[in-house]
């Protein structure tokens, strides 16, 4: 990052069902500030611990907000402005399990520090140029003129983190540089994003964050005669419909009602095994569209808190890829469990490499713990650097 100070900032992180803080006053990742908290819960729970750290913070000269979804924006920091306030809560039904917690959020900080300066980093500003092949849905035009229907993509901090560990671990390595690189986010909500160079070209979320991946709570990408049949024939409402496709399937339908992957893996074996294939297939199955987009893949990169914690669920990922040149060194990525292990290794390769083996892997798999705040500061620091004399 740039050597210029960057004036202290609050950073705030809200996912699904997540909240992350962090204080961050130099020109270095956001993960080293001075101070951090993380906190898991409802909506609720989530506010009543912004409000009680709040009350243990100094107030800081900016504060940064990651929002999900405010239609068509760029990899730009805005100042949250009445009339951006206004396209957050516009774009709200497009992102029900974020937006709305993000605009709480950002009236308790208002209520708490008047004065202070709120800024959004939009976390598709990553997919504003997708090329119109990837962006573009097969419907007719004009359908939904408040809500422009095209692929927006999400996670875009997420995917620009690991694109940045790509190229440095590569570098370090001694590898070239991927042209053609895909990027695997697993967490709560999972997303594929698929690079050539150094744009995003392709991503399995759409609309909204629910298109793709089988994830927590989400089901993803599903026949939408699905949805006809249940609204027509078996009647749910199409609030009863939302909560169902965002709150109850992906792995909480696979899994008796727990979207968590470690409840997941605890269930019985027959019960995992056929759970984790499920999720496993999914996946695969959009790695290997995007290699059929790339025409090849140099490099796969993998993070979120799924992928970095679980062994197991790396293994069932990869195993079966030998033939697209994925081979995964299975003693690596062994030892390659959690993040604070992860950060001790200079290096965090899961590919095999191993002068004496005969099937080494063309792919580099780089297994690559997301620093979304990190991106965060990223953003705000160049941006002050461009409108500060």
């Amino acid at each position: 990052m740039n050597e210029r100070m960057t004036p202290t900032v609050l950073l705030c992180n809200a996912g699904s069902s997540t909240l992350k803080l962090a204080v961050a006053g130099a020109p270095e990742p956001a993960s080293s500030g001075a101070w951090q908290a993380a906190y898991e819960g409802s909506a609720e729970s989530l506010a009543a611990a912004l409000r009680q750290a709040l009350c243990t913070l100094a107030m800081p000269q900016a504060v940064l907000h990651r929002i999900v979804h405010a239609g068509l924006v760029s990899e730009e920091p805005r100042l949250l402005d009445t009339e951006l306030l206004a396209r957050i809560a516009h774009w709200a039904p497009l992102a029900p399990l974020h937006n709305p917690l993000a605009l709480s959020l950002i009236h308790i900080i208002a209520e708490r520090w008047p004065g202070v300066p709120q800024y959004a980093i939009f976390d598709s500003g990553l997919y504003a140029h997708l090329p119109d092949v990837a962006a573009h849905y097969a419907l007719p035009a004009g359908l939904s003129p408040r809500w422009p229907l095209r692929r927006y993509g999400f996670h875009g901090l997420a995917h620009r983190s690991q694109w940045r560990s790509a190229q440095r671990l590569s570098q370090e390595s001694g590898r070239m540089l991927p042209r053609r690189l895909i990027t695997l986010q697993l967490g709560s909500g999972c997303s594929v994003t698929t690079w050539r160079d150094d744009q995003a070209i392709d991503t399995s979320m759409g609309f909204t964050p629910l298109e793709g991946l089988v994830m927590a709570t989400r089901s993803g990408s599903i026949d939408p005669g699905i949805l006809l049949h249940l609204l027509r024939q078996e009647k749910l409402s199409v609030d009863e419909l939302d909560v169902v496709l965002s709150r109850q399937s992906g792995l909480a339908a696979l899994g008796a009602g727990n979207g968590d992957m470690r409840a997941i893996l605890a269930l019985e074996p027959t019960h995992a095994q056929a759970a984790l294939a499920h999720y496993a297939m999914q996946i695969r199955k959009s790695i290997g569209a995007a290699i059929a987009v790339l025409g090849g893949v140099d490099a796969i990169s993998i993070g979120g808190g799924v992928a970095e914690h679980q062994p197991q669920v790396r293994q069932a990922l990869f195993e079966g890829l030998e033939g697209l040149g994925i081979v995964l060194d299975t003693e690596r990525n062994r030892r390659a469990d959690g993040r604070e292990r992860l950060h001790e290794d200079q290096h965090v390769p899961l590919h095999s490499d191993d002068s004496n083996n005969c099937e080494n892997s063309a792919v580099a798999l780089w297994l690559s713990p997301v620093d979304e705040m990190d991106e965060m500061l990223r953003q705000y620091q160049r941006w002050v650097n461009e409108v500060t004399p």
